[in-house]
């Protein structure tokens, strides 16, 4: 029997239902009243009509396309997916071949291929700290456009490294790549903060979970790779083994990606959330945090206390996390001890694969609710734990093959999932004194997961070196992934019983319209 409720005085009256209705869209209608019913104002009912009979193959591809019911949101989703998409197919044609252009054709060494990766990935890091905050004073969709215009500028000078070689010699030639090198993965980090704003915006929007929007984009990035490869594998074979015309192939989708970021974004307006923070106004009054002066004290404890705890706890997790995701070379430097290396590229393409298939699947599976969330990431985190077993006890091409695809099914499920878990809690609307923090939020985020990373990796050298020389292998970082994933695990179900992470009514997002 539907209850009664009132809303904004006036009684609360139950739509008559057909008959012809069934049964289990009933229930889910009822249990979308008792919502109201209990006075859950943040609680947003996401059940969604029963199946009908006659949903083919057609209705299910859709749907992993569409992470927002909001068409223009998911519009603009799908358009900055494919963007990332594209851009990841740029960046691989020429990255695919580049380390081997350095090491035979400019003579660089493995060392110093190794420290302008280094540098490279440094820099990509604190580009995207800056970028973060410029993104709360511009609009993160600015600087998304920016960020792919700086993307389609910089692809050319790898097909360019030609002209500079043969006008200037080898050593002017380095210079250029390790100038383009270093180009390419600012102008990337200039994107990443920015984008993932930029999706919470939409989220929040929608009045959805952001988990299906990070993991359809990390499924189209993770296709684009393995396409973009491809594409520098047929060039470079059909150009009889040319380097340059190889390189100059990765210049078009790039371009492509520009057309699209421009087309969905570049209107501006405040629809998709993207408008500067100091045009937005409070519902209180216009200008009203404007008027708001701080001290730099008063914002850093106003920028502090504007993160709930649940954001916190998450970060937790997602850090603890990341001590098990050191860099796939300590992989291939296991794989290669037991198993052909002319084999070693079919455990990458195994974990891609993989990932690109369930990515997208596990994010519509997360988005359910916070349990289901939850649920998604312990299971993807227990896999990894499998994964790290596999390469430590089974030393066969069969081992290394399991090994690696169960990362592909862990990073499916764990790692757009994550962040759209982190984007739930970073705060959306502005701050008074601060303005929107969406942006800076992101580069703090992501600032402090890239110091774990790197520290991450380091440790896996030493424990890899240390059962080395014990006569066990390279395997203690798998010893201490395995570690790092059940305290993981433990932090998740700490926090999702007595702290934050199992309540549904802390999610950023607004109420749908009826």
């Amino acid at each position: 029997m539907i209850s009664r409720a009132t809303t904004a005085g006036q009684p609360f009256v139950a739509p008559r239902m057909p008959v012809t209705r069934s049964r289990s869209l009933l229930v889910r209608q009822r249990k979308c009243v008792s919502h109201r019913v209990m006075g859950c104002p943040k609680t947003v009912c996401t059940a969604q009509p029963a199946p009908q009979e006659g949903q083919g193959v057609g209705s299910k591809l859709k749907q992993l396309v569409t992470p927002f019911s909001n068409p223009e949101a998911n519009r603009k989703m799908l358009a900055l997916a494919m963007a990332q998409m594209l851009c990841s197919v740029a960046t691989l044609i020429h990255d695919t071949y580049l380390p081997v252009y350095m090491s035979d054709v400019l003579q660089m060494s493995n060392s110093k291929i190794g420290n302008l990766q280094a540098i490279a990935q440094f820099l990509s890091k604190a580009s995207g700290s800056v970028s973060g905050i410029f993104a709360d004073i511009l609009s993160p969709a600015r600087m998304v456009i920016f960020g792919t215009l700086l993307t389609t500028i910089n692809k050319p000078m790898f097909a360019a490294s030609g002209i500079v070689y043969s006008t200037f010699g080898a050593i002017a030639c380095l210079y250029w790549i390790t100038f383009g090198k270093i180009f390419d993965r600012m102008s990337k980090g200039i994107r990443e903060a920015p984008s993932k704003a930029l999706i919470g915006d939409l989220a929040t929007q929608s009045g959805e979970s952001a988990a299906a929007a990070f993991s359809l984009r990390q499924s189209m990035a993770t296709f684009g790779a393995l396409f973009g490869a491809a594409v520098a594998a047929a060039a470079y074979k059909v150009s009889g083994q040319n380097y340059v015309v190889t390189f100059a192939m990765a210049g078009a989708p790039a371009l492509v990606a520009l057309t699209l970021v421009v087309y969905a974004f570049g209107t501006g307006g405040t629809k998709d959330g993207s408008a500067p923070a100091a045009s937005a106004a409070s519902p209180g009054g216009e200008g009203e945090d404007e008027q708001v002066q701080l001290t730099f004290f008063q914002k850093a404890k106003a920028l502090l206390g504007a993160f709930q705890p649940a954001y916190w706890q998450a970060l937790i997790i997602v850090s603890i996390l990341y001590f098990a995701r050191f860099d796939a070379s300590f992989v291939t430097l296991r794989a290669k001890t037991v198993m052909d290396k002319a084999s070693l590229p079919v455990l990458t393409s195994i974990i891609m694969l993989t990932q690109a298939v369930l990515a997208t699947p596990m994010g519509l599976k997360a988005k359910e609710s916070v349990a289901s969330r939850n649920m998604v990431i312990v299971a993807g985190i227990a896999v990894l734990i499998g994964a790290n077993a596999s390469f430590a006890f089974v030393p066969s091409f069969t081992g290394m093959a399991l090994g690696a695809f169960c990362i592909g099914v862990h990073m499916a499920m764990t790692h757009g999932v994550t962040i759209g878990m982190l984007s739930s809690y970073i705060p959306q609307k502005t701050i008074p004194g601060l303005g929107k923090i969406t942006g800076t939020a992101w580069s703090f985020t992501d600032m402090v997961l890239g110091v774990i990373l790197a520290y991450s990796n380091s440790l896996a050298g030493f424990l890899a070196d240390k059962t080395a020389q014990q006569g066990l292998g390279n395997i203690g970082c798998f010893f201490g992934g395995a570690t790092a994933c059940a305290l993981s695990i433990c932090a998740m179900i700490i926090f999702s019983s007595f702290g934050s992470l199992g309540r549904d009514d802390l999610i950023n997002q607004t109420k749908k319209s009826a």
